[in-house]
């Protein structure tokens, strides 16, 4: 095994909605979480492995498309979860 960082990463359009469910995630003790927008993502992640990834479903999907796809490239294996957006008061 490298030395390379392992992280999840929450893509959404919205920030505040990104940072509520990475504080979730942090809550359970996950190592590494970043933030990103579909547009942004790889160069959030940078040479990070990704562990997995949590992608806000209401997405566009041209973004949608983009996204999974760039997903698949940098690891097929990688779990993708997707999270309703909706935003409850």
């Amino acid at each position: 095994m490298t030395g390379v960082e392992r992280v999840i990463v929450v893509i959404d359009d919205s920030s505040s909605r990104a940072a509520k469910l990475k504080a979730l995630i942090e809550f359970m003790d996950a190592p590494a979480v970043l933030t990103a927008s579909p547009a942004d993502w790889t160069a959030r992640v940078g040479d990070k492995r990704l562990a997995a990834v949590f992608v806000n479903e209401d997405l566009p999907d041209a973004d949608m498309s983009r996204l999974l796809e760039g997903i698949r490239e940098v690891d097929p294996n990688t779990p993708i979860v997707m999270v309703n957006g909706e935003q409850h008061a």
